[in-house]
């Protein structure tokens, strides 16, 4: 078995228990001494209700969130100070695309501003090359470019936010929720994109969800979250067959049911 390439040990996150004016704000932990492994190439789901430390983790592994207790190790190397390489290295898509673009900019000079930025590219004739490649891997015309997102459905947000995402070249790719607020017509082709380009670019997904309808299509292992607490974890198939914690037994009990995802044979 290969080492892990993210691996969490002891993950806290407390909030409050700063003194304002006149009181003292009460601590809440929303994450409490979590401790998971996500293997090279893997999709791994951290799934629970709104409220159950699902996002703060996403956050702490993204480098948006600092945790307050435990570690992250990311390729054998601790996050503590993350160079360039490490933040390249681990990119989020997020869950609303309607907020996650920036609306006064088009398109390619939002991606192209990243590419430059990152040292990608060379130049910023090869930075609108790449920005054409990106939204063909996406399924967008390269025609979107020159179009700002107020131009685009929500799908199509999304598609672009996971361009954005893989511009850098990315080997952990953290998606926060990313069809929760998409159509349930859309949410299939979302879906079926992450898990296209994760087997065609050999990524490894950690995967948000509340869903675990949407989780079945999409991961290996799940993960269970209530409470700030990991209650029970394993792969896909252990875990939906033969759940050990009633609050599983609940979330599987309200889950829609969803087709098998049809990917085509080449990405197998």
């Amino acid at each position: 078995m290969s080492a892990p390439i993210l691996e969490l040990e002891g993950l806290g996150v407390r909030y409050g228990g700063k003194r304002r004016l006149w009181h003292k704000e009460p601590p809440f932990d929303a994450a409490i001494d979590v401790d998971l492994a996500i293997e090279p190439g893997e999709a791994l789901a951290i799934v629970g209700e709104s409220g159950a430390g699902k996002s703060t983790m996403a956050r702490c592994v993204a480098g948006l969130q600092r945790p307050t207790s435990g570690s992250i190790r990311f390729q054998g190397r601790p996050l503590d100070l993350r160079a360039r390489a490490d933040r390249r290295a681990i990119q989020m898509v997020f869950q609303d695309p309607y907020s996650s673009l920036n609306p006064r900019m088009k398109i390619g000079a939002a991606l192209s501003e990243l590419l430059l930025v990152n040292g990608v590219v060379p130049n910023r004739a090869a930075a609108l090359e790449r920005c054409a490649e990106l939204l063909e891997m996406v399924g967008m015309p390269v025609a979107a470019l020159e179009r700002r997102p107020s131009a685009f459905s929500g799908g199509q947000r999304q598609r672009i936010g996971i361009a954005r995402a893989l511009a850098v070249e990315p080997t952990l790719l953290v998606a926060d929720e990313p069809v929760s607020a998409l159509d349930v017509s859309i949410q299939a082709s979302i879906l079926l994109l992450l898990r296209r380009l994760q087997r065609e670019l050999g990524l490894t997904l950690l995967f948000i969800s509340h869903d675990l309808a949407v989780v079945h299509q999409l991961c290996d292992r799940v993960a269970v979250m209530c409470d700030g607490r990991v209650i029970e974890q394993g792969s896909v198939a252990e875990v939906f067959s033969a759940p050990q914690q009633e609050f599983t037994q609940q979330l599987l009990a309200a889950a829609t049911e969803l087709p098998p995802l049809e990917v085509p044979a080449e990405v197998r």
